[in-house]
């Protein structure tokens, strides 16, 4: 056993043996990216059937509306991203890994690089996939019954598109990875954290008089793209180091 002090580094060799090791992860797990690409192929046909509707009628017309979304897409990638950085963060895993790892801010920051660099190509793939999905049914719905605001697509909004999904897949994988480092030190806690998580993230949450409502909308409701990256990049800094600062403490094995 060795504890993380006694290993000691520059900062040039540190970084080199953090790109090492974030190389050899990215290598590693080469197969998480196929498992993506089935994910996404699976919510892409589901997506294809509509999932609501409304319709009227009258003496001599009659209308039937049709809704068809893309959102299932994104949160599928998102559920994708969520099981990742859940496995990164487990202690199986974090075991697995000491063969390989000098000690725990090597795992820590590798980790995280190797996150980032999920939740970008989630990012890119799933808002990419979102347009397939469009294009599919302008090509396979009957002349009349496809209505849209036509299928130009401007490059700007789609940089934007793919830039707003990236952040919002790397402020999950940062909250995971956090629950995930509570959890190593009681299973209780993350628990209860992971209830939290979904309670104060997707439900609004009353307590008393007092009404907390969607964490989410902290960030989604933010009409600044400026404000928006700062407040997912300060969560985000916090929650990774956080995450290293947990288990600061733990010994790790050469």
């Amino acid at each position: 056993m060795m504890s993380i002090n006694e290993v000691k580094t520059g900062p040039s060799t540190l970084s080199q043996v953090i790109l090492k090791q974030y190389g050899y992860k990215l290598k590693g797990h080469s197969g998480l990216i196929y498992s993506l690409i089935i994910v996404q192929l699976l919510s892409l046909l589901l997506s294809l059937s509509s999932n609501g509707g409304m319709s009227s009628n009258s003496d001599s017309i009659s209308i039937a509306v049709r809704t068809y979304t893309g959102d299932i897409l994104l949160i599928f990638s998102l559920l994708w991203l969520m099981v990742v950085a859940s496995l990164l963060g487990s202690q199986p895993y974090r075991s697995m890994e000491f063969s390989v790892v000098n000690n725990r801010l090597v795992s820590h920051a590798s980790n995280i690089l190797l996150l980032v660099t999920y939740a970008v190509y989630a990012g890119v793939t799933s808002t990419l996939a979102v347009i397939i999905h469009r294009l599919i049914l302008s090509a396979t719905l009957k002349e009349g019954e496809f209505l849209f605001g036509g299928l130009q697509i401007i490059p700007q909004d789609l940089l934007l598109g793919i830039f707003v999904a990236t952040l919002y897949f790397i402020l999950v994988a940062a909250t995971v990875y956090l629950i995930q480092s509570f959890s190593l030190h009681s299973k209780g806690l993350g628990i209860i954290l992971w209830i939290c998580f979904f309670a104060f993230g997707f439900g609004t949450v009353r307590i008393f008089d007092f009404n907390l409502g969607k964490v989410l909308e902290f960030y989604a409701a933010e009409t600044s793209l400026g404000v928006f990256v700062l407040k997912v990049f300060c969560t985000a800094v916090l929650f990774f180091g956080s995450s290293m600062l947990i288990t600061k403490g733990m010994e790790a094995k050469r």
